[in-house]
Parts: C-alpha cells; sequence; structure tokens
C-alpha cells in the first residue's frame, strides 16, 4: 500500500487548519472577539461547532476501544454526551446565553460569591489540561498506526499545531475550522468508514460474541458500571466550559437552544457510526493487544486515499476539541483568575495549558486513566452546584453549600478513583457527596 498518500492528505488537513487560523485572526478586532467571535454565530455554526467540540477523543477513540473489548455497552460514553446535549439545550442552554457573561466560572461566580468563582476557575483549568491531554494521546493513537516515529515526537508535534492556531485565531477560528471540520467528520466516519468497514466484516458478523452485541447491559459492563459511564459523559455536556464559550458565542437565546440540541442528535449519530466500526474492527482484527488502535487500524487498511480521508477526519475531531479546550482554560484564565479581559494572558495560559498536557499525557499514558480524571473530578465536582445555581430562587443553594459540593464532590472521586477497589463507580459516590451540601446548606426562608 502507498503509504504516503495517506500521509499526504493527514499533512495537507493540517496546513489548511493552519492557514485558517492565521486568516481568522484579521478578524478579531476586540477581546470579545478573541473569545466569543463577537457574540455573532448563528445556529447552523453553533450546531457544527458544539458537534465537533463533543465528538472528540472520548467519542471516538475511547469509546471505539472500549466497545471493541467490552462490546455495545460501552455506547453509554456517547449517548450520555448526546442525551445531556439535548437536555442542555432544552433546559439550560437560553439561561446560558442570557447571562450574557464569558466564562463558565463568571456564570458561577454570578451565583455564587468570589471565593466559589475561583475555586471553579481552578477545577475547571485543571480538567481542562487533563482533556486537551485526552486528546492529544487521542491524535498520538491515530498517527502512529500511520508514521514510524517515536510516539513522544508524534504527541509534541500534535501540542504544537493544536497550540499554534488556537493562539493564531481565537474563537473565530475554533469555530469556522469547526464548520469545516464538522462536515469533514460526517462524510468520513458515518459516509465513508462506517459503511466500508460494515460492508468487509458483514459475512463475519454471526461470529461476534454474545457479549459484544448485548445492549443496554453485560456481563462485562452492568448496571452500576454502565450508569457511571453514563453520568460521567452525561453531566459534563450539561455543564461544560467549553460547550457554554459557544453557547455565549451564539447571537441571540434561541440560537444557543437550537445549536444544543441539534449538536445532541448529531453526537448520537456520531455514536451509531462509531460503533459499527468497531464492531468492524473487532471481526476483521481480531487480536489487537490494545484496544484504542482498534479504529484507526481498521481505518488504515482501507485504500490509501480513503484510509487518508478518514484518518483526516479523525484528526479533525481532536483538532476541534482541543482548540475549544485550549480557549475555553486560555480564556478563564485571564478573565477569572487574572480578572482582565487581555488576549495576551489568554494566549500565554493556552501555551501554559498546552504545555502541561502534553507533560500529562507522557505522565499518564493509558488514555482511559486520563479520561476517567478529566470527567470524574468534573461531573463530581462542579456539575450540581451549577445546576442548582440556575434554579437558585427554587433550590435556595447558598455560597457555602456551593463550596463545600465542589470540595467534597471532587475530592471524593479522586479518593474513590485512586485509592479504593470501586473505582468504576468513582462518578457516582462524587455526585452523592457533592449533592449532600447542596442539601444541607439552604437559604432559610422565613
Amino acid at each position: 500500500m502507498d503509504f504516503s498518500i495517506t500521509l499526504i492528505i493527514i499533512f495537507t488537513y493540517l496546513v489548511i487548519v493552519t492557514i485558517i487560523g492565521l486568516v481568522s485572526s484579521r478578524l478579531i478586532k476586540s477581546s470579545k472577539g478573541f473569545f466569543l467571535a463577537d457574540r455573532s454565530i448563528g445556529w447552523l455554526a453553533l450546531t457544527a461547532t458544539i458537534t465537533a467540540t463533543t465528538v472528540g477523543g472520548s467519542a471516538t477513540i475511547v469509546a471505539g476501544g472500549r466497545i471493541y473489548a467490552q462490546g455495545l455497552p460501552a455506547l453509554w460514553y456517547d449517548i450520555g454526551g448526546g442525551l445531556g446535549l439535548i437536555i442542555l439545550g432544552i433546559f439550560l442552554a437560553n439561561k446560558v446565553r442570557k447571562s450574557g457573561l464569558i466564562t463558565l466560572p463568571d456564570i458561577t461566580g454570578s451565583f455564587f460569591d468570589d471565593k466559589v468563582r475561583f475555586c471553579s476557575a481552578i477545577l475547571i483549568i485543571i480538567t481542562e489540561i487533563a482533556w486537551v491531554s485526552l486528546l492529544i494521546q487521542a491524535s498520538g493513537l491515530i498517527l502512529s498506526v500511520v508514521v514510524n516515529f517515536d510516539y513522544t515526537i508524534i504527541l509534541f508535534i500534535i501540542t504544537i499545531v493544536y497550540i499554534l492556531y488556537t493562539i493564531l485565531g481565537g474563537q473565530y477560528a475554533v469555530i469556522y475550522t469547526d464548520f469545516i471540520q464538522f462536515f469533514i467528520m460526517i462524510i468520513g466516519i458515518c459516509f465513508i468508514a462506517a459503511p466500508l468497514l460494515l460492508l468487509e466484516a458483514l459475512p463475519n458478523f454471526d461470529k461476534l460474541s454474545s457479549i459484544s452485541v448485548a445492549f443496554p447491559f453485560s456481563s462485562e459492563i452492568g448496571i452500576l458500571t454502565a450508569g457511571s459511564i453514563f453520568f460521567m459523559m452525561f453531566m459534563p455536556h450539561i455543564v461544560g466550559p467549553d460547550i457554554y464559550s459557544k453557547l455565549l458565542s451564539a447571537k441571540d437565546e434561541k440560537t444557543a437552544k437550537k445549536g444544543a440540541i441539534f449538536s445532541g442528535i448529531f453526537k448520537l449519530i456520531f455514536a451509531l457510526g462509531i460503533a459499527l466500526i468497531a464492531l468492524s474492527a473487532l471481526i476483521l482484527y481480531p487480536d489487537l493487544s490494545n484496544p484504542y488502535i482498534a479504529i484507526p487500524t481498521a481505518v488504515f487498511n482501507l485504500s490509501p486515499i480513503f484510509s487518508g480521508l478518514i484518518l483526516a477526519s479523525f484528526i479533525s475531531v481532536m483538532v476541534s476539541s482541543a482548540d475549544s479546550c485550549l480557549l475555553s482554560a486560555g480564556t478563564i484564565l485571564s478573565v477569572d483568575i487574572f480578572k482582565k479581559e487581555s488576549i495576551n494572558i489568554s494566549r500565554l495560559g493556552i501555551l501554559f495549558i498546552g504545555f502541561l498536557a502534553f507533560l500529562l499525557a507522557i505522565f499518564l499514558g493509558d488514555i482511559l486513566k486520563t479520561l476517567q480524571l478529566a470527567y470524574t473530578v468534573f461531573t463530581a465536582g462542579l456539575t450540581l452546584p451549577i445546576i442548582f445555581g440556575f434554579y437558585k430562587n427554587k433550590t435556595h443553594v447558598t455560597s457555602k453549600g456551593a463550596l463545600l459540593s465542589l470540595i467534597f464532590g471532587g475530592s471524593a472521586s479522586i479518593i474513590v478513583l485512586y485509592f479504593s477497589s470501586f473505582g468504576d463507580y468513582a462518578v457516582l459516590v462524587g455526585i452523592i457527596f457533592s449533592l449532600i451540601p447542596l442539601l444541607v446548606f439552604r437559604e432559610v426562608k422565613r
């Protein structure tokens, strides 16, 4: 097979992305332009950018790898996220846009005091580092089946690409590239990869084990594990810093609501495509030692042109998620930590966070552990206080309750995840510990 064609297609895609970043930089006239694209985004672009952002490493490489290893119940990784976006659109997206603020901690501060805002900003930045690290690893796994480079070098090159074009173009670059990448993702994953691999594997589909095709639960993923996976992915799609930055960039509340709901529907469509690719890979390449290279391996063994287009679409998935996470974290550093709407501070933050994410990718190594760290701590620590804050007139939650909820939920999830034999249920335990202070410390109405 002529691998050079595949490499040329992928390289061309990365060059185009960088050029878009350079061109988009000319549109930036103010900090609002860099952070929120001047709040000018319509529903179609908003749908595309939210979908492209949320269909990242967790929804493709991790979900596909877990389906390959544990069967269809691993679809809860994607189903949870898709349903979370739809719930966000129905109940909260208009409230987010109506706030007219800049970041998720900014919104948190409007509900509670500065201590809660600051602590939420710190927690979000930590989880953003883990999310970007996850995406660096996912891109590395894809490229590792294409190029025979040292894995650390691959991760470093990917990190530089992520940082460069996010710094250059801000939210305009992110949204414009996401709009393009949305269609690349649909064509490459849903209309090329899934049908081609399914046709190739279909004659042997009856050889799949009952565990692989069982749904919604199996002996590999029981109801409690599935529930933990679901909530780990569901809650951060209702409350998410990178998603909220998109909603705050929408031109109005109706646009925000529409964009969130449609992106949830598209995310569920992508989930079906990833499931078909993963099951096909299990039939075609049943003995892979690393399940997370199942999808890249299956795609790479198609014709060079198809493999180049499809792998570029997978890289686009990672780029579109990483740029949003980096921009969100850089914005939070500027607005919520340093209390200045400064493009330069945000750009320095993007550089710093990207470098830390690269180091974390090398240190953790295991992409599933990175995902669990990012989503578990964020879900358990921050989602419930913010949801309670949106309905403060009914929940009567206090700043003290929110702060303790953030601390108890995040701490409990880390302890269970790393220092117990119940790590698979860390999210569920963390959510319970997060809920208790919200119920105990409430305003007393007289």
